[in-house]
């Protein structure tokens, strides 16, 4: 298994070879070596999971009194409905892939999966934030 960066470094096959080497390399796939050490990957996985939960519980809450309190079905109070949907959607679709890596101690989705990652995460906090700044002027 191969263990190094890509900030230029000399990295390592497991077995002692190095990875620029002559010759035939191992089969196999390149893997980098983990960012953190395992107790910092515990550490950013509950911090992500208090994060993701309080955001899904206190937005679905807005939600909820929203469609259950008649008076609160006021056009500004639309708006903020708006801004926790989509905070919602960051709670539940930023958090997770993030989440999991954490707690598998590095990125394990494939090239799909960070670009979704990406995407939805940009996707949703951009319209939560455009929302805002649209109300601000």
């Amino acid at each position: 298994m191969y263990s190094g960066n890509r900030s230029g470094g000399q990295g390592h096959w497991e077995g002692g070879g190095a990875a620029g080497a002559e010759g035939p390399g191992p089969a196999g796939t390149l893997s980098p070596a983990p960012l953190f050490s395992p107790g910092t990957y515990e550490r950013l996985a509950l911090l992500l999971g208090s994060i993701g939960l309080l955001g899904v519980g206190n937005n679905l809450l807005v939600l909820v009194l929203y469609y259950k309190f008649q008076r609160l079905r006021t056009p500004t109070h639309l708006l903020l409905v708006n801004i926790s949907l989509s905070d919602l959607l960051v709670s539940l679709f930023g958090v997770t892939f993030t989440f999991v890596s954490c707690l598998r101690n590095g990125w394990v989705w494939d090239t799909v999966g960070c670009v979704w990652d990406g995407f939805s995460s940009s996707l949703f906090e951009k319209s939560s934030s455009h929302k805002c700044m649209c109300d601000a002027f």
